[in-house]
């Protein structure tokens, strides 16, 4: 899961916002792992980024401590800040949560020669490659959740081929149609011929759930726009639909093995002119996130949105990122033998974020600065008025201070931001403190990230 943000994608971002649909710290050493030279060629930049420039020039003259007043100075100075009538100016780090792969570190690290292996090891320390096979997975079609869907030709000028396979087992080969409509009617679908140009004449009506399957591909109609990832109207993959119900409303899923979904995601989670080995470690983080999702405890594994992982069929394959699936086939990454939660968002910030187990540590992350993404730094002014918005129904008019009261540890700041108190008046003129999670912060500002502080 990483962050949201893009349309062709600026990588990452479910926080799979990827996105997303978002601690305690497990510090992890601030290191790269098969490449030192990349370490001291970058420990400068580091260094400079995270900590104030007297600290730097200090470091820089060989003094070993950093004098008390001056790092505590440093720390408050970027954790509070008043609020003039203009605003606020916020500074801030990466794009997305920070947790596990950062995938503009990914394509630095690429670039520096790491492997695809080296990369996953280095953003999830611990965790082993192991071969799981390419299992079946349920995508939800976000899309369609309560709606109807239409089947249309993907080649010729017929739909041909499609049997649809009802709950109680019945089997229904359908004719070959210009197109087929499927609505459902209580426990039931209504599996639907042209009566004309703009109307359904049901054919079959299939006892839930109903299984659409036979050709190798797919083509699916929705009956309202998708507005995630890609959005669009239709879908076009190799695979099955599944049309179920689910606490009394329509849902429908795409079935398929697990590196075939992965053809209509990788290129949507990472652009595919970025380096292969790249590729190769987005792919073992999608393969492993979806892997991780299998669960018979509902009735679909992963959604097709920033929830989850972007996935658009067809339309998002390129032959770079399916060569990268075939590259790393049926590998996922594992503790104990079981696949991880293999998070990932755009761009960590020089800093990743912790997970709060072993395999998503807290830890320095050369590679996102080494990659020269232009939100390894970013600036948001914001308005008073924008801020008194932050509390919701807390009912602040105005806002004459911003402070972050807890931070999760490490990096620059003192670390990402998780509480935030706002200090301002009410109606009639009391002043209130409220405090809002730094996700809430976050959202409703626009900010990339929670990595943010009041100074540079």
């Amino acid at each position: 899961m990483r962050d949201p943000g893009r349309t062709q994608r600026a990588p990452g971002g479910a926080d799979f916002l990827l996105v997303d649909a978002d601690s305690t710290t497990d510090a992890g050493t601030p290191r790269t792992r098969g490449n030192p030279d990349m370490a001291r060629r970058t420990s400068a930049l580091r260094w400079s980024a995270i900590l104030p420039a007297t600290v730097v020039a200090a470091l820089a003259g060989g003094l070993a401590a950093v004098p008390p007043t001056a790092a505590s100075a440093a720390r408050t100075s970027a954790s509070a800040a008043s609020v003039s009538s203009a605003g606020l100016t916020l500074y801030g780090a990466g794009f997305g949560h920070g947790r596990g792969l950062s995938q503009y570190g990914a394509k630095a690290a690429a670039q520096k020669g790491l492997t695809a292996t080296k990369i996953a090891n280095f953003y999830y320390p611990g965790a082993a490659l192991t071969p799981k096979g390419n299992p079946t997975v349920r995508v939800r079609l976000s899309a369609l959740d309560a709606g109807h869907f239409s089947l249309y030709p993907t080649s010729s000028t017929t739909v041909t081929g499609v049997v649809a396979t009802a709950g109680n087992g019945t089997k229904v080969a359908l004719p070959a149609r210009a197109r087929w409509h499927v609505a459902r009617s209580g426990n039931s679908y209504l599996v639907q011929e042209p009566a004309s140009a703009t109307t359904w004449r049901t054919k079959y009506t299939l006892a839930a759930p109903v299984t659409f399957g036979g050709p190798s591909k797919l083509r699916v109609v929705y009956s309202r726009a998708k507005s995630d990832c890609r959005g669009g109207t239709s879908l076009t993959f190799n695979g099955s639909v599944q049309a179920v119900v689910s606490n009394g409303a329509a849902r429908y899923l795409a079935r398929m093995p697990i590196d075939t979904y992965l053809r209509g995601v990788v290129a949507s989670e990472m652009p595919s002119s970025w380096p292969a080995a790249a590729l190769q470690a987005q792919t073992l983080a999608a393969r492993t996130y979806a892997t991780a999702k299998i669960s018979k405890s509902r009735y679909y594994d992963v959604i097709d949105t920033q929830g989850d992982q972007c996935w658009d069929g067809a339309v998002s394959e390129t032959a770079a990122t399916n060569a990268a699936i075939a590259a790393t086939a049926g590998k996922v990454l594992t503790v104990g033998g079981t696949a991880i939660n293999a998070q990932f968002s755009s761009n960590s910030g020089g800093y990743t974020a912790s997970g709060g187990v072993r395999y998503l540590p807290t830890k320095s992350d050369p590679y996102s600065l080494a990659s020269g993404s232009s939100t390894n730094n970013w600036t948001k002014k914001v308005t008073a008025a924008q801020l008194a918005a932050v509390d919701g129904g807390g009912g602040l008019t105005k806002v004459t201070a911003v402070k972050i009261t807890k931070r999760t540890a490490g990096g620059r700041w003192g670390g990402r931001a998780d509480t935030v108190a706002l200090t301002g008046t009410v109606a009639g003129g009391k002043t209130v403190t409220v405090s809002v999670t730094g996700t809430t912060f976050r959202t409703k500002l626009g900010l990339r990230s929670t990595y943010l502080g009041f100074t540079k």
